[in-house]
């Protein structure tokens, strides 16, 4: 008799009830998306709007945004100007990943550029230069200058620099790997997973929900930080896997075929593609086992569990029917906040 995927809310204790509608908009979504417009700061909306796949992905962002922190907004633990930061951040995170994917042709530019690229956003965002010629810096060092702000950031200032260190280790060694035969899966997924980007967004919620609990136990949330990211990894290569293959690109899916022994040039036949895609799912779903354990582990004590469980299982249920770009929502509700 055949076996059945668990379900991911079922793991992770979420009902059917509380797992999210992706396909409709809500008044948070409207408010973020006119708060990104009003912003005095305009490098916000211009770098977003300047970038073809970031400015379609915003309203997908704005959703996943408030799903993760839904819980602490309705207890009002947080209010829309914590989500509005936090949304900010993942927005960066397709601000990126699209100048990465699209401005920067290997071809064109060197590895040795785009590290030195990589090097000048980190400096200028770790010492406060808000004022960089590049839009881009711009933009995640008044994102995070913002942060600094709030009291509890000095608590996770390692965590959120790292954070940002391993994404942008990521992308550039996705830059420099672009060849299967240059790694394998389990080297890959030690970069390609910190390059989804979603560890500055989690510790960017422990800042405004000022929660320090685990302050002191920053070895915890890394555990449960890298579980997160190779979960969203997982999900994120499956589906893009098809777009890649056309683009000349690889996946842990291609790098799950060589593991286990599936002839490359025989990947684009269906059952081969079923047979990676299982394994990929497997994988994804012992991951998923790990962060239940993980999240108990973490015991905060306040809305972080939450949290990290919304932002897993949002994700992995939007990369189950679109992506981030390709996200269609209807209308918002009348009630939008203002």
């Amino acid at each position: 008799m055949p076996t059945q995927t668990p379900k991911l809310n079922v793991i992770l204790g979420v009902s059917d009830e509380e797992t999210p509608n992706l396909n409709k908009s809500n008044r948070y979504v409207g408010a973020l998306m006119r708060r990104l417009a009003a912003d005095p700061d305009k490098t916000f909306l211009i770098t977003a709007k300047g970038l073809k796949r970031t400015s379609q992905s915003i309203p997908a962002v704005a959703i996943i945004s408030h799903y993760m922190l839904h819980g602490a907004l309705a207890d009002e633990a947080l209010g829309l100007d914590e989500l509005y930061l936090v949304f900010l951040l993942i927005l960066f995170v397709l601000v990126i990943d699209d100048h990465m994917d699209t401005r920067l042709d290997p071809r064109i530019h060197t590895v040795a550029e785009v590290q030195e690229y990589a090097d000048r956003l980190l400096r200028c965002t770790t010492e406060g230069e808000l004022d960089d010629d590049d839009a881009i810096i711009r933009y995640i060092a008044r994102v995070t200058a913002r942060l600094r702000a709030y009291p509890t950031f000095e608590c996770y200032a390692e965590v959120y620099f790292q954070a940002l260190t391993s994404m942008l280790d990521g992308m550039v060694s996705e830059f420099r790997n672009r060849d299967p035969s240059a790694t394998d899966l389990d080297q890959y997924m030690r970069y390609a997973a910190h390059s989804v980007g979603t560890n500055i967004g989690l510790t960017a919620s422990l800042v405004v929900l000022g929660d320090r609990s685990l302050a002191d136990r920053t070895e915890r949330l890394w555990v449960t930080l890298d579980i997160v990211a190779s979960i969203i990894r997982f999900s994120n290569d499956i589906r893009s896997y098809e777009r890649e293959i056309a683009e000349g690109k690889f996946s842990s899916l291609i790098l799950a075929a060589q593991k286990f022994g599936i002839d490359l040039e025989r990947v684009h036949e269906s059952i081969n593609q079923q047979d990676i895609l299982r394994i990929i799912r497997a994988l994804m779903i012992a991951d998923v086992y790990d962060l239940k354990d993980c999240v108990t582990y973490l015991d905060s004590g306040g809305h972080f569990e939450a949290v990290i469980v919304n932002a897993v299982l949002g994700v992995v249920c939007l990369y189950e029917e679109a992506d981030f770009h390709t996200l269609v929502l209807t209308a918002a509700t009348p009630d939008a906040a203002t």
